[in-house]
């Protein structure tokens, strides 16, 4: 039973005339749009309905990792064994930050490592972790590099950045990542 009445839509990423409508039901976000009908995850809309800004999705993100947290096998040696170092001593925060890149690709349909550098409010600037995180999650297949920009943030010197969008197999991370294993944002 839909608790909150509410027509304000969202517009279609793909198609400007045709609007989404993201609501509460019984308590969780639910949308009537391809995206939620097939993954059952937090779609564009509903991200762009419940957060304002990039930095509310990343408060967000905090509290909901903060006692779930997901590592993962990296067996490599060179790269795998920075992204082995830093996920063993950094646990929290590769969680935390690998999983608002995942929703901040589903919000924006892309993601880049300016989108973290913005939505953590630059807590990060000088510290490679998230280099680290993009790394971690291509490697795991959660992400695809779909072109490169040159970055937006000053004090990166215009260089060019990868852009990227989830996978499936990315979007079936992203939902395992949920709070007991629930689909919906809360």
């Amino acid at each position: 039973m839909q608790t909150e009445l509410d027509f304000e839509g969202v517009p279609s990423a793909h198609d400007p005339n045709k609007m989404f409508y993201p609501r509460m039901d019984g308590g969780h976000w639910v949308c009537d749009c391809e995206h939620y009908r097939i993954w059952h995850t937090p779609c564009r809309h509903i991200l762009e309905k419940r957060f304002k800004t990039l930095e509310e999705l990343y408060s967000h993100i905090c509290e909901m990792v903060k006692d779930n947290r997901d590592i993962r096998d990296m067996s490599c040696q060179d790269f795998d064994e920075v992204v082995t170092y830093v996920g063993v001593f950094r646990e929290y925060e590769m969680n935390k930050l690998g999983t608002l890149m995942l929703n901040i690709g589903v919000l924006r349909g892309f993601v880049s490592s300016d989108d973290l550098h913005v939505a953590t409010g630059e807590s990060y600037r000088g510290d490679k972790i998230i280099g680290v995180v993009v790394g971690a999650l291509l490697k795991d297949g959660l992400i695809e590099c779909v072109g490169r920009k040159k970055t937006e943030r000053k004090c990166a010197h215009g260089r060019s950045i990868g852009v990227y969008q989830l996978t499936e197999q990315g979007y079936r991370a992203l939902q395992a990542r949920r709070p007991e294993r629930s689909l919906e944002v809360r």
